[in-house]
């Protein structure tokens, strides 16, 4: 059974903000009979197409954050130590977010052998201060890989669209046939909305672009997805500032030209909290509904926010579940918004090497988990979830040779375990 929550029915364990969402999925049988797992087929990005990005460097965000009139980082040193990034992502000059999706459409297809046209659904989460921006980037994409008007559906989800993502291609394949498959693709290019002398965002952000494929009785079985929109009450938001606000105004761009763009502005203090406590929440919820054996691991691939956030939230972590083990690629991808989870499973052999973890085993556990921004309700809500799946040696990530992508081999044999 895959159990796929939103809302006031689903509310975390332990939350005190009220979620503002609701469904969940249909029971495990039908008519007696197993129904068969929905899961992740493939996981792919387009991060070493080195002719759609340019890297941004800490001298460079130095330079960046003292343009806009205030003070700035301090130092390169000062820059690492707080965001935890080396490198980020720019699109290369001359280079558009359509583009990026492009691209990323055509090695999903390279590598999956599946057409676009063979997708029950695709479903393209795009983040932007400009609520019409994913809609044109769905049209313009259909357009240009020659799908049928509407084929590609638009959200503007935030930090946790992947989770989102994931429940609402859950949603569409719980009634679909076997066999069938959504395409959920993150393509992130904070750099358009944001204002690179904002030192809260402009060591951080960084463009991202992921594929995933959800499956109808194939790929790595998911047990629990939820996705919510939390309402955050004024006793935790500290200040009577909003959690988020867009600003029109004079800024600098991340190429350093000046020019008047819409951009987000974040209340620092009250989302930091608010954003730790949402995720240790999540993974308090996901290690109830995980049915652990000894020996098991539990690895967790948690949104990459900022370094200072992730320290946080693993330190706190940790007094409660001393043996997690936790995904941190910061230094070299930065905040990709909705990219950041996917990236750490198309990457996840590296990923592992380079936290110095072992390769997942047969039956280890491994948790999905976001919270961030909440596009629909900037000023007083923040978007969370998490999603639980267990590792089977059939499903392991395979690294194409001459290929920086992962895929997810494409059939397991296992059936969904209960979720409580």
């Amino acid at each position: 059974m895959i159990v796929c929550h939103g809302g006031s029915n689903s509310r975390v364990p332990e939350i005190e903000y009220s979620s503002s969402m609701g469904r969940k999925m249909r029971s495990m049988t039908n008519n007696g009979a197993m129904l068969p797992p929905i899961g992740l087929s493939a996981v792919v990005d387009v991060f070493d197409d080195v002719r759609l990005f340019e890297e941004l460097d800490n001298d460079r965000i130095l330079q960046l954050s003292r343009m806009g009139g205030g003070g700035g980082f301090s130092s390169v040193e000062n820059i690492r130590r707080s965001t935890g990034v080396s490198i980020r992502r720019l699109l290369a000059q001359g280079t558009s977010g359509v583009d990026l999706a492009v691209a990323l459409c055509h090695r999903l297809q390279e590598v999956t052998q599946i057409s676009l046209h063979e997708f029950s659904a695709i479903l393209l989460c795009h983040s932007h201060t400009d609520e019409t921006a994913c809609s044109r980037m769905a049209e313009e994409l259909c357009r240009r890989m020659q799908l049928p008007a509407g084929s590609v559906q638009p959200v503007n989800y935030g930090c946790s669209g992947f989770l989102k993502l994931l429940h609402d291609g859950a949603w569409i394949l719980d009634s679909s046939p076997r066999g069938s498959s959504v395409a959920l693709l993150s393509v992130e290019t904070p750099e358009i909305w944001h204002d690179a002398a904002d030192r809260l965002f402009c060591g951080i952000v960084s463009a991202g672009a992921t594929a995933a494929v959800l499956q109808h009785g194939g790929g790595m079985p998911l047990s629990v997805i939820r996705s919510d929109d939390f309402d955050i009450p004024a006793e935790r938001r500290i200040n009577d500032g909003p959690l988020f606000r867009k600003d029109t105004a004079d800024v600098v761009s991340f190429h350093g030209d000046s020019l008047v763009r819409t951009v987000m502005r974040m209340n620092s203090e009250p989302v930091f909290l608010n954003g730790i406590e949402l995720m240790l929440n999540n993974l308090r919820a996901a290690m109830v509904s995980i049915e652990r054996e000894p020996g098991q691991r539990v690895v967790v691939a948690p949104h990459q926010p900022s370094g200072k956030l992730l320290r946080a939230l693993i330190a706190a972590a940790r007094i409660e579940f001393p043996d997690l083990e936790f995904l941190n690629n910061l230094d070299r991808y930065g905040n990709m918004i909705s990219s950041s989870v996917p990236t750490l499973l198309s990457r996840l052999p590296e990923v592992l090497q380079a936290n110095d973890l072992l390769p997942l085993r047969e039956g280890d556990h491994l948790i999905l988990l976001a919270a961030g921004i909440c596009m629909r309700k900037i000023d007083d809500h923040m978007s969370g979830g998490h999603a639980c799946l267990q590792w089977n040696t059939a499903v392991s990530l395979n690294r194409p040779e001459g290929s920086a992508h992962s895929v997810l081999a494409p059939e397991v044999s296992s059936e969904y375990s209960s979720s409580k």
